[in-house]
């Protein structure tokens, strides 16, 4: 197996940034909205809203992000994850799950995130829905910004519910792995935690083959590298090959994808690993490579 060699790549749009807090301690604030103006999209929805939920459902959607406990650099309270407490004093099961069709996403969220704390059943059927629901929310997470996909956070925070032991077994957490191989828009950084949790079976692999030959899913690819290796070993080749000719993949992950082509001892991969090391000539440092080519009829003389 090549667990050792397969890194987990974000390409997310990451802010680093120094949060400043006001003395006003009034829940809706103008500083957070002005500086990221997440507030120009916010989409405001009462429909089905209780009336005494409106207010603080105005303004999450006011904020418009999803904040988790974890606080930015100089900052004193997350604004919105205050909101979602106190959605949380005030609202019931029913309506937390009601609120999960809000069309503000932020809302949506926070409610999700919410019914899971109160009760984890739930979290497969709100998986479900997120995973066809079309539209972003903006995260934060310490000095960290995104805009993900509803069921990405969701799918984070349940796996950071259960202790590592826990993972592989859990049933819930097995339905949404599955779940994720269906899903249209799945991050690579999800899906490699997903491949990661467990062996899928036999019936799932149609699929995995898909994300990994259709579409050029990497980490479906390398998930078939180290569990069905021989048995894809021409389509795996072309991957990789394919992959290595990609200048848009990060380097580290190039250089995963060629440790894992060079694993298969095929001396026809000759000229494209030379063509490679050439341009990444760096790479020969990582002993794992150069171990491995002369395995690949490769000898110093011709790099």
């Amino acid at each position: 197996m090549l667990f050792s060699r397969v890194f987990v790549i974000a390409f997310t749009f990451v802010i680093i940034f120094s949060c400043t807090q006001k003395e006003n301690k009034e829940v809706i604030a103008d500083i957070l909205v002005e500086d990221l103006n997440f507030s120009k999209e916010a989409v405001f929805d009462s429909v089905q809203v209780p009336h005494h939920l409106r207010k603080i459902v105005r303004y999450i959607s006011t904020l418009n992000t999803y904040e988790t406990e974890a606080l930015a650099k100089g900052g004193t309270e997350n604004l919105n994850f205050e909101n979602a407490k106190k959605l949380y004093d005030q609202a019931s099961e029913e309506e937390l799950l009601n609120l999960t069709d809000n069309k503000n996403n932020a809302v949506a969220m926070y409610a999700a995130v919410g019914l899971l704390e109160i009760n984890p059943q739930y979290v497969t059927a709100v998986f479900q829905k997120f995973l066809n629901r079309k539209g972003k929310v903006h995260t934060q997470n310490g000095c960290i910004i995104d805009y993900e996909y509803l069921a990405e956070p969701l799918y984070q925070k349940y796996f950071n519910t259960l202790k590592p032991e826990e993972v592989r077994s859990d049933i819930k957490m097995q339905k949404l792995d599955s779940m994720l191989l269906f899903a249209e828009n799945a991050s690579e950084l999800i899906l490699t935690t997903a491949f990661r949790n467990r062996t899928y079976s036999d019936h799932l692999k149609k699929q995995i083959e898909k994300l990994a030959f259709q579409e050029h899913r990497g980490s479906a690819v390398l998930y078939l590298s180290n569990w069905h290796k021989k048995e894809y070993a021409q389509q795996l080749q072309r991957e990789y090959l394919h992959f290595l000719t990609n200048d848009t993949i990060h380097e580290i992950q190039s250089r995963n994808y060629l440790y894992h082509l060079m694993s298969f001892n095929n001396p026809d991969n000759k000229k494209a690993i030379l063509e490679y090391i050439k341009k990444d000539s760096a790479s020969i440092d990582d002993s794992g490579i150069r171990l491995q080519l002369e395995n690949n009829g490769i000898y110093p003389t011709a790099y």
